[in-house]
């Protein structure tokens, strides 16, 4: 099982989804627990991308549009590093 730690950009943005729609933040609960367990399992959508932020990363899916932004930590074995949140598409995507 991995370890989810999130940057502060991270949580300064999910915190504010959240603050804002309860359904949204149940819907990232359910995320959450399947990153855990298997950050690769179908339904997340995981996928490499190059995002404007930082670079080379995964990305997961969480609605149509909004995605996690991670990668995985370098040193430590079974941890995740919650990176961004961010839209597909518009003015704030996440890809370049």
């Amino acid at each position: 099982m991995y370890k989810l730690v999130p940057t502060k950009s991270f949580d300064k943005h999910y915190q504010k989804l959240i603050k804002r729609n309860n359904e949204l933040g149940e819907r990232f609960i359910n995320i959450f627990e399947k990153l855990r367990n298997d950050p690769f399992q179908s339904s997340l959508k995981t996928h490499k991308v190059v995002s404007r932020n930082v670079g080379e990363a995964y990305s997961t899916s969480v609605t149509g549009d909004l995605r996690i932004i991670w990668h995985f930590d370098k040193e430590k074995i079974l941890m995740i590093i919650l990176l961004g949140i961010g839209g597909h598409s518009g003015s704030k995507r996440v890809y370049k």
